[in-house]
């Protein structure tokens, strides 16, 4: 009698962490990038009562006879598939096709990140606006270039071994030979190339690049710790073993996705997905609780044999 209190009270305590889940999975339905979780169970332990016995010549066999001991939460997974876009038409929103993470750096540290909501701040930085973070990328040797087909890839050594660090958009320019210009707007290509436009008093504009975005790409993407501020950090199952660091990318390459300029990556959270999971979770507690009742009933009538 006792066991089934026992696994009736297993059952009550997963329901609950399962709605939970789904309370943060609702709660989020609106947050760029989010990834919503999945509760996974296990059965505890069993009681073997009978182990069983192998057929013979003159009898079957029998099967072993064991009772379970209830539930248990088995994993609590986080659904890495990509999002619906949301056009905002916004030049510096960005959005990741793809399976790549933005670099950032901040408060936390270095973190990574779907949300690709971005802007500038006072110092010209490129940064995510929900939390004013830093994007990282590669910039050109030397400083900004007129060369608008600039791509990391053709210089030495290679992104994948060259760690990003801040990308800046200098307030002002000067090109060859002229007077210094002022910034007059950014815009970032699908391949994550930051091309800034500067005009002079005369009207002369110049376009030029200063950088372009790094995306980190994770060969176990689930394995990533949510830090809060729609960041992760790598777990200890997010990077392959015996590798050298967190894999970087340029967007459009080695599955890194890439980038949907003027949109943004919405929650991946299925609304009737999660109402549907939240009215299993709610009956399935009703019923471990009918167990307890019954138990407690029938332990209440032993209790009163005379």
């Amino acid at each position: 009698m006792m066991q089934s209190l026992a696994a009736a009270v297993s059952g009550l305590q997963g329901e609950q962490t399962a709605m939970n889940v789904i309370a943060e999975n609702i709660a989020n339905v609106n947050t760029t990038g989010f990834k919503g979780s999945d509760v996974n169970f296990a059965t505890l332990l069993s009681q073997q009562l009978s182990s069983g016995s192998a057929p013979t010549k003159s009898s079957g066999g029998t099967d072993p006879m064991e009772i379970g001991l209830g539930t248990s939460v088995g994993s609590i997974t986080t659904n890495m598939s990509e999002g619906p876009l949301q056009e905002t038409s916004n030049p510096l929103d960005i959005a990741i096709e793809g399976n790549g993470f933005l670099t950032l750096s901040g408060s936390q540290g270095v973190v990574y990140s779907r949300d690709g909501a971005l802007g500038l701040d006072a110092n010209g930085n490129l940064v995510q606006a929900s939390s004013g973070a830093i994007v990282e990328g590669w910039t050109p040797a030397g400083g900004p270039t007129t060369n608008l087909t600039w791509t990391e890839s053709s210089t030495t050594p290679a992104p994948t071994s060259t760690t990003p660090g801040p990308l800046n958009i200098p307030g002002t320019y000067t090109p060859s030979g002229g007077s210094a210009e002022q910034l007059s707007g950014v815009a970032i290509s699908p391949d994550g190339i930051v091309v800034a436009t500067y005009e002079g008093s005369g009207g002369a504009s110049t376009q030029v690049v200063v950088g372009q975005i790094a995306l980190a790409v994770f060969p176990n993407p689930s394995g990533l710790v949510a830090v809060g501020q729609n960041a992760y950090t790598p777990g200890p199952n997010a990077l392959a073993s015996g590798g050298t660091g967190v894999p970087f990318a340029q967007p459009g390459s080695n599955g890194a996705g890439a980038l949907a300029v003027g949109a943004l990556e919405q929650s991946n959270v299925d609304i009737s997905t999660e109402l549907t999971n939240m009215i299993v979770a709610e009956r399935t507690y009703e019923v471990d609780a009918k167990v307890i009742t019954s138990s407690d009933n029938m332990l209440q009538a032993l209790i009163q044999i005379q």
